[in-house]
């Protein structure tokens, strides 16, 4: 049953919200399957130790950074890609970086984690405090409507 403060409401959050969400969400999913893969693959040497990990995780998060701010430019966020907009994501990713390998090595700490599967189980954690970060960063200081469009 409907009342008067939902009628005619198709949803809690506005259509344009919804849409540019699922955009981000897409161009994530992307995003960390790159991040995921090279770190996997780079797993693959057999270096397990805090070190290697970080060093695997940066190299991988660089890998899906190029991706990410290419779809999230021009596919989620409807900007032209530019060097302004280029050096705020890189400036903005590397806050988000330190505090991706923070998470990591706290989780894993906390884990004990040294097998791929328990290594890979400490990114997803530590990764969802880095796509509130990104998502809130990116809308409010990457990529603005001033670079070229927007939504």
């Amino acid at each position: 049953m409907r009342d008067a403060t939902t009628a005619g409401r198709t949803g809690v959050l506005p259509r344009a919200l919804r849409h540019r969400l699922a955009r981000v969400a897409l161009a994530g999913a992307t995003s960390a399957a790159v991040d995921f893969g090279v770190f996997n693959l780079l797993l693959l040497t057999g270096a397990r130790g805090a070190a290697a990990v970080v060093l695997f995780n940066t190299l991988a998060f660089g890998c899906a950074m190029v991706v990410n701010y290419s779809l999230n430019a021009r596919f989620s966020f409807g900007v032209a890609m530019t060097r302004a907009s280029a050096l705020r994501y890189t400036v903005f990713t590397a806050f988000g970086l330190v505090l991706y390998n923070g998470n990591l090595l706290l989780v894993r700490w906390l884990l004990e984690a040294e097998s791929p599967i328990l290594l890979n189980a400490s990114k997803v954690i530590a990764m969802g405090v880095l796509v509130v970060w990104n998502y809130l960063g990116y809308q409010r200081f990457v990529f603005r409507p001033a670079d070229g469009g927007g939504q």
